[in-house]
């Protein structure tokens, strides 16, 4: 059974740990996830399209990969846990950036990791339960996957926070941000 660690609004550790779809959160209570967007020289962002088995947007394309922030760990760690469990991936630490945070879903708090980072999708090894695809797709793609209703909508707000802060050459998507 995952646990996570529970945090204030301010990140800051409140000692208690609860289990995964057996508690719930309280007001004023948060946990951390990540969404991990890996982008390459092209400027096109590694995608996946979620397992059918998934609870959650099962069958829909999401970001390069993401979850909850196990118990023990911090943010960096679980963008480093998370990226190798769903694709195989040993990311280049160099090439992280925390680039934004946010409140999801009234009690999440999310970080929002950009990597930096060419991989050839012939070598990612998927997490069958997890991933049923990868692909690289631009801006203008993802848009269009989320406009047809084949995308995870709450990402989104990751990503546009990511290109609105400039760290992945805004310049390139600025005629598709809102």
């Amino acid at each position: 059974m995952e646990e996570w660690d529970v945090y204030d609004i301010n990140r800051r550790p409140t000692g208690k740990i609860i289990c995964r779809d057996k508690e719930d959160l309280q007001s004023g209570e948060y946990h951390l996830v990540v969404d991990v967007w890996i982008v390459n020289d092209k400027h096109q962002f590694l995608i996946q399209k979620r397992a059918l088995s998934k609870k959650a947007y099962p069958g829909k394309w999401a970001q390069s990969a993401g979850g909850a922030v196990i118990r023990g760990e911090d943010s960096f760690e679980g963008c480093l846990r998370e990226t190798k469990e769903e694709l195989g991936i040993s990311l280049s630490c160099e090439n992280i950036e925390l680039a934004y945070s946010f409140i999801r879903h009234g009690n999440v708090i999310v970080d929002v990791y950009v990597v930096k980072q060419n991989i050839n999708i012939d070598n990612i090894i998927l997490a069958n339960d997890e991933v049923d695809e990868v692909r690289w797709a631009d801006y203008a793609e993802i848009s269009s996957l989320l406009n047809d209703g084949r995308f995870v909508p709450s990402v989104m707000e990751g990503l546009h926070g990511v290109l609105q802060n400039n760290v992945v050459l805004q310049e390139k998507y600025e005629p598709f941000i809102d």
